[in-house]
């Protein structure tokens, strides 16, 4: 037996609480699409309960997602820290995001206004406030698209339309629309096409 399950079986106690409320809980979708972008690191083949826990007890941004998801679950949410702290370094995840979101190594603000499907956040970005909308004066933070990839360090701020199937480049500093399926990279920011 793989040394990790075995640990996982050991230190189960500690994701009881969480097992509860991914039994019930209206976001478990979202948290299957999120704990699916984890699959090829774990030695589970699909989404579930097992799944879950292992993402909740080797990758510890993944608990800042889970909590999250878990939002209005505010006693639960509680519990499920005291055995399973959140990654500090991930600042703050907000917005409206859909499933299969990620989050490697942290040090991290994600507060868009909304995001698609897929969204991959690495070290050191920040999305969040700035200029409003040219179009709605109150949308103030980034609305992404689905299958959008943002390397180390890269800054989106204001609101501004992020297509989908975009990959924005590491230190890129991203304060404009970009279209579908085209990289950003710079600062200022110069859209590549794919």
């Amino acid at each position: 037996m793989n040394r990790k399950v075995l640990m996982q079986r050991l230190m189960g106690w500690r994701t009881l609480a969480a097992d509860l409320i991914y039994a019930h809980d209206l976001h478990r979708g979202e948290i299957d699409a999120d704990v699916e972008r984890y699959l090829e690191e774990i030695p589970y083949q699909e989404p579930g309960k097992k799944a879950l826990n292992y993402c909740l007890l080797y990758f510890k941004s993944f608990r800042n997602i889970f909590y999250y998801r878990i939002r209005e679950r505010k006693m639960g949410k509680v519990i499920c820290r005291i055995f399973l702290p959140p990654l500090s370094a991930v600042e703050l995840i907000g917005g409206r995001i859909e499933g299969g979101l990620r989050v490697d190594h942290g040090y991290c603000v994600i507060r868009p206004h909304a995001a698609g499907r897929n969204l991959t956040v690495r070290n050191g970005v920040t999305i969040g406030k700035g200029r409003p909308s040219s179009e709605d004066a109150s949308l103030i933070q980034p609305v992404f698209g689905d299958n959008v990839d943002i390397y180390a360090n890269a800054v989106i701020f204001g609101g501004i339309h992020i297509g989908n199937n975009v990959k924005i480049g590491a230190g890129a500093v991203v304060n404009k629309d970009v279209p579908d399926d085209c990289t950003v990279v710079g600062n200022p920011m110069r859209i590549i096409k794919h």
